[in-house]
């Protein structure tokens, strides 16, 4: 055998196994390309999951409200003094908790209905999770908003109208729920699919001092513009812009804690009207603040408000819920909030 087939027959040296820095580098850069495609997708995914979640809630809620008025005949006031202040009152969803599967703290609170403390300390301090957004930013504890007044946190609140009257306006409230005067079915005129009975809240941002937080916080702008209004009912475009604009650049203050208490009676704790739109572009806004901390005033812009992308999950009063976007005409949602105005509401 000659030395050349022997060589022929000798056996080759197996090949180096193993990634060169280039072709490493290039599966790193095709992974990051196909996360960066499939990331918006799951957080799509998530938020539409977190918002069926939410709607459920407002569903729940607003079975729970016709549950109530089922049994009493009218729907719930949202105010029940407890204390010796004013501002010492539960909201109507102290009303609906047997509704709701809180019947042991319902009982609790019938209890102690004259022990203010109790009903601040430990009753309006419950956390449940009926009133929580999973879409929603957590708002300041208890203990932890340097105004004072605050609590568990809440996303969901009542409709009180188009007006831009607040909590001690009697009779002007045009919505569904009032705080000193009964409301029925029979009351709501314009028919219960027509009618916004509930949506969402932002809870506030924490803030201290003067510097609040758009979209979370209330701003305050004297009651001069609010009573300049023209209608109150159906404030204009430019009637709410000259308002919103105060409250953005030249605010006479701020408070932080609302949205905190699910069972505080105060406006932009328990309500919101639809004076102004759905996650309205200026700063949600109050007149003169506030003997309830935040926030109990006379005059008030307390749009609903939510993290959802393009507009809010509002429950109608005859128990259905809608996705109502930000850019619904600005009548079209005044006359969903108002019961009894007389109007066709239209599409949207």
């Amino acid at each position: 055998m000659t030395r050349f087939s022997r060589a022929l027959r000798a056996p080759r040296k197996a090949a180096r196994a193993g990634f060169t820095l280039i072709e490493l580098l290039v599966v790193i850069a095709i992974i990051a390309v196909l996360v960066a495609l499939l990331l918006p997708a799951v957080q799509q995914a998530r938020e539409a999951a977190r918002r069926s979640d939410c709607k459920n809630k407002l569903k729940q809620l607003g079975l729970a409200i016709h549950d109530f008025h089922d049994t009493q005949r009218i729907f719930p006031r949202n105010y029940l003094k407890v204390g010796g202040n004013a501002w010492e009152a539960l909201s109507a969803n102290y009303y609906l908790l047997p509704y709701i599967d809180q019947m042991p703290l319902f009982e609790a609170e019938q209890d102690n209905l004259a022990n203010w403390g109790y009903t601040y300390n430990t009753f309006m301090n419950t956390d449940l999770a009926a009133f929580h957004c999973p879409s929603a930013l957590n708002g300041p504890k208890r203990g932890q908003n340097p105004s004072g007044w605050d609590g568990p946190g809440t996303n969901y609140a009542w409709c009180t109208g188009s007006s831009i009257e607040t909590v001690w306006a009697g009779n002007n409230f045009n919505g569904i729920l009032a705080y000193s005067v009964d409301r029925r079915i029979a009351d709501v005129t314009d028919g219960l699919s027509n009618t916004v009975i509930a949506s969402e809240i932002l809870s506030g941002s924490n803030a201290s001092g003067s510097a609040g937080r758009y979209p979370y916080d209330i701003f305050y702008t004297g009651n001069g513009l609010f009573s300049a209004v023209a209608n109150r009912n159906f404030p204009t475009r430019t009637e709410l812009n000259a308002i919103g604009n105060v409250a953005r650049t030249a605010p006479i203050g701020m408070k932080s804690n609302n949205g905190t208490m699910w069972a505080w009676y105060a406006a932009a704790q328990s309500t919101f009207n639809t004076a102004a739109p759905p996650n309205w572009e200026y700063p949600t806004a109050g007149g003169d603040c506030c003997p309830g901390g935040a926030h109990d005033w006379g005059f008030g812009l307390i749009p609903p408000r939510s993290m959802h992308a393009g507009g809010v999950n509002a429950a109608l009063a005859d128990g259905s819920v809608r996705f109502v976007t930000d850019s619904i005409d600005l009548v079209t949602w005044q006359r969903l909030g108002n019961r009894n105005d007389g109007e066709p509401i239209g599409d949207y």
